[in-house]
């Protein structure tokens, strides 16, 4: 669980870059890639976060209801995603497993 801790705090921090590399007008920094670029992995790391705070809420025995408030439990978004969510789930149980 640890490990799924860990890549979701280094992919937060990257999406805190990308949102800055996507400015055009008031960039801090320097730029080191095209606003467009950024977008398109923002966009694709948003998806991906979202499942992976899923995952790790599910391991803390949490509901989809806890992890993302604004849903009810009975027609939440997230089961849609349920096959995605446990494959992760069962991918960082065998981490722990094989740490251990």
């Amino acid at each position: 669980m640890e490990t799924l801790k860990n890549n979701i705090k280094v992919l937060s921090e990257r999406q805190t870059f990308l949102k800055n590399q996507r400015k055009t007008v008031r960039l801090v920094g320097e730029r080191k890639l095209e606003p467009w670029e950024a977008a398109y992995e923002h966009m694709d790391s948003r998806g991906k976060l979202r499942l992976m705070y899923a995952a790790y809420g599910l391991m803390r025995g949490k509901k989809f209801s806890e992890t993302e408030n604004h849903y009810p439990e009975e027609d939440h978004p997230l089961k849609e995603f349920s096959v995605q969510i446990d494959k992760l789930v069962s991918q960082y149980e065998e981490a722990v497993h094989t740490d251990e």
